[in-house]
């Protein structure tokens, strides 16, 4: 009986919480679908951080890595579609990159579908508020990582 109700307490608990999700927005084209998308008032996820960078061939994997270590449930990098960056292809580089990443977290036990890549253009604003409320509704399914940042911080 006990069990039973813990389950269903955790089933709860996991219907209610809002996930925290961080998006590394290239400027030159995710950054501006988030700016159209919040321009439009599209309905988004209240839960989301967006940090610009100058391309997603400069997001490392230990930057992923801290973002879950400090309590993110998921990683959003949104780049230019594949051969459309302005930094020759290092959209390539990044992808090959992170997905090598997805295998390492998939690895550690935070699973692989935590950290999405996708690419797009700065007109697709629409494309920004699907894809940041699909991936929520997906982690917000998920079991919380915070027996993972607990252990890691008993490791310290």
């Amino acid at each position: 009986m006990t069990l039973e109700i813990s389950n269903s307490h955790e089933q709860q608990e996991a219907a209610e919480r809002t996930p925290r999700i961080l998006v590394f927005a290239c400027k030159w084209c995710g950054l501006i679908g988030a700016d159209g998308a919040g321009r439009k008032r599209e309905p988004m996820p209240p839960n989301f951080r967006v940090i610009p960078v100058e391309c997603v061939g400069s997001v490392e994997p230990d930057a992923v890595i801290r973002a879950f270590a400090d309590g993110m449930d998921g990683v959003i990098v949104m780049g230019c579609h594949l051969g459309g960056c302005r930094f020759n292809d290092a959209n390539h580089a990044a992808f090959k990159r992170l997905e090598l990443l997805r295998a390492l977290l998939e690895g550690v036990g935070i699973g692989r579908d935590r950290l999405l890549v996708t690419f797009g253009t700065a007109h697709e604003g629409h494309q920004f508020t699907d894809v940041l409320r699909n991936f929520t509704n997906l982690i917000a399914k998920k079991e919380s990582l915070d027996t993972w940042t607990s252990s890691r911080a008993r490791m310290i």
